[in-house]
């Protein structure tokens, strides 16, 4: 028979599963408002203290409820959906970002941009083609020229300038952010560690720790695992392990307590892993892994970031390649280029073959000696000082030009309106391909690269809204399982004290039972 007093345990296992059940409905409520806080309820089974034995008719029931611990509640398989979709809304965000700032600087409809500059210097030709004689005419088309490429320089240097901005941004902020996160994460897990061995669950610290992961996972797409790893006979804990999904390999950021630390040498955007002495990361056969990892990105805004410093388009090796700041540094390169070429050729027509380039009748210069560029492109020093004009007019071979001739003039204004072939012919810097980019007049070309931008905008900001999407999809699913509900911890409330209250009516009872074994049995007779 079972001990007469082993009903009174029954009822205390309980009073206390109810008591824990009103602790942790509490401790939901209390942090209904906390971030990152995980929902949690009591793991409870039902005790049964022995076997019955063979020939035993005794039922095994009666033993009461026996608390296990508290344990959160959550879906890993949303948690893995949530990363890898929060990882393409960073990657998306980055570029977006990017893309309106250089918007911002190449805006052809609400500012006077190049077009702007490009038809006055049409206008001005067109009015020197009436007054091939007069320097006040010349001086205007020199003034429109000056100013056509002084605006082309502050293009240049604005790109130059969110270039700057990006690159600071990424090893000033992102990189030291990824650092410190993956040095946290460590942490905490030697913390989480400590306490399990104590018998604490450390849920709150688990609760920070997927924070800082649901935060790296913006940065890279990321593989999150865990490891059973016994500690004694009775205990065994789950030890993290972190990796980045890469397009050809899978490496390892986190394992427990080392990580490796993320690196942009300087002077450059490659992103190297360090491992824990400072070295390049190296595999276990011992071969380097972590020199210049951009390749093995798949999304994240260290993707993005990347994509947009150093992808530029069709003047990259790579097909389809992102069109980033490189590519509008790049085309306005192109596009200084070609002008000051055009111009300068039309210019020295009535020069003989083989002048020096010393004595080259140029409109149009650099202001450091090197390939003409939109950073560098100005007016030619010689036309700038009046040391030489305009050529107005090139007679035929053996002949004068009469007075009046405005022949070259009139070719400068249709080389000006004509289409020209944009070609990078591998002579601009970082440049190495002859590849012709665009066919088209000069006022082309640069709408044709607004049109590119808007373009770029447009799908990229598409991309971002879809992915933003899913991922609220995703994380109102997460909160539906995961988040606390006032509603749902108010009737715990009621069911937890409505245990409560039978387990101490069980207890009364018992010893109203109790109270008869032993003062009235046995009374008959007396």
């Amino acid at each position: 028979m079972r001990s007469t007093f082993a009903s009174f345990t029954t009822a205390q296992l309980g009073l206390r599963a109810s008591q824990y059940g009103l602790d942790v409905t509490g401790q939901n409520i209390s942090n209904v408002n906390t971030s990152g806080y995980t929902r949690q309820v009591v793991d409870q089974v039902s005790l049964n203290l022995k076997n019955a034995g063979r020939y035993s008719t005794a039922a095994n029931v009666g033993y009461g409820a026996f608390v296990t611990g508290v344990s959160q509640v959550r879906d890993p398989y949303l948690d893995i959906r949530f990363r890898n979709e929060i990882a393409k809304v960073g990657e998306s965000d980055v570029k977006l970002a990017g893309l309106e700032e250089i918007e911002s600087v190449l805006d052809e409809v609400s500012t006077d941009g190049i077009q702007t500059q490009l038809s006055d210097l049409n206008t001005m030709l067109q009015k020197l083609s009436g007054n091939v004689s007069s320097e006040e005419y010349e001086n205007m088309v020199k003034s429109s020229a000056d100013s056509l490429t002084k605006y082309l320089n502050q293009c240049a240097k604005q790109l130059e300038t969110i270039r700057t901005n990006q690159e600071s941004s990424l090893t000033d902020v992102d990189i030291p952010e990824i650092n410190n996160i993956l040095s946290n994460i460590s942490e905490l897990n030697q913390s989480i560690k400590d306490s399990q061995v104590n018998g604490n669950a450390a849920l709150e610290l688990i609760d920070e720790r997927n924070v800082l992961i649901d935060d790296l996972a913006s940065y890279v797409k990321i593989d999150v695992t865990y490891a059973s790893t016994k500690i004694n006979d009775n205990l065994s804990i789950d030890e993290l392990k972190i990796d980045l999904v890469g397009e050809n390999n899978t490496i390892n950021l986190l394992n427990h307590l080392d990580h490796v630390t993320f690196e942009i040498p300087d002077g450059t955007t490659q992103l190297n892993l360090l491992d824990s002495e400072g070295n390049l990361l190296k595999n276990g056969a011992g071969t380097v892994i972590g020199e210049d990892i951009f390749d093995e990105l798949t999304s994240g805004s260290l993707k993005g970031n990347l994509e947009f410093l150093n992808c530029s388009g069709e003047f990259d090796d790579t097909a389809n390649s992102f069109k980033g700041i490189g590519y509008y540094e790049k085309m306005l390169d192109v596009m200084a280029n070609k002008l000051a070429t055009t111009f300068n050729d039309l210019n020295n027509a009535a020069l003989p073959a083989g002048t020096a380039v010393e004595d080259l009748h140029d409109m149009f210069g650099s202001s450091d000696g090197n390939a003409i560029t939109a950073k560098n492109i100005c007016i030619a020093s010689g036309w700038d000082n009046s040391k030489y004009g305009l050529t107005a007019s090139v007679p035929e071979v053996g002949k004068t030009a009469a007075s009046g001739a405005n022949d070259n003039v009139l070719k400068m204004l249709s080389a000006l309106n004509k289409d020209q072939s944009f070609v990078n012919e591998g002579t601009l810097p970082d440049t190495t391909d002859d590849v012709t980019l665009f066919e088209g007049t000069f006022n082309e070309f640069i709408s044709n690269l607004s049109t590119t931008l808007g373009i770029d905008i447009k799908s990229t900001t598409t991309l971002l809204d879809n992915h933003v999407s899913v991922a609220e999809e995703i994380s109102s699913a997460k909160a539906a399982i995961s988040s606390v509900s006032l509603d749902e911890e108010g009737i715990n409330l009621i069911k937890y004290q409505q245990s409560y209250a039978a387990a101490a009516r069980l207890m009364t009872t018992l010893d109203e039972a109790l109270e008869t074994l032993i003062n009235k049995m046995g009374v008959v007779g007396r």
